[in-house]
């Protein structure tokens, strides 16, 4: 199956969750809100999840959408930390390309 991926929206370099992107599934399924994680171990994909309160009052979890084996969960995450990647170096190099457009006008200037 072809899964593509794209990061949607950035969220901070201080925070556990790093990005949010979607995932297109072989041309026919869209997932929402995966999230790039940093733990202790490295960036991983988070899948979407739901949270409620259980009957003692304690958080559950509950995934929304999750694999159904390690080969096509595999798959989605390393499309998923591609893309963070590939996204995250665009963005660097495009901060890189405005600081060197502002010394050459400043330089042109003096």
């Amino acid at each position: 199956m072809k899964i593509k991926a794209q990061i949607d929206r950035f969220i901070g370099k201080d925070n556990r969750v790093k990005a949010y992107a979607s995932v297109i599934l072989g041309g026919e399924y869209v997932i929402r809100d995966i999230a790039v994680m940093d733990s202790k171990n490295g960036l991983f994909a988070r899948m979407p999840y739901r949270s409620w309160k259980d009957r003692n009052g304690d958080t559950q979890y509950s995934d929304v959408v999750f694999a159904l084996n390690e080969t096509s969960r595999s798959a989605v995450s390393d499309a998923v930390l591609e893309a963070y990647e590939q996204r995250l170096h665009m963005e660097e190099n495009e901060v890189q390309e405005m600081e060197a457009d502002e010394a050459t006008a400043l330089e042109q200037r003096m």
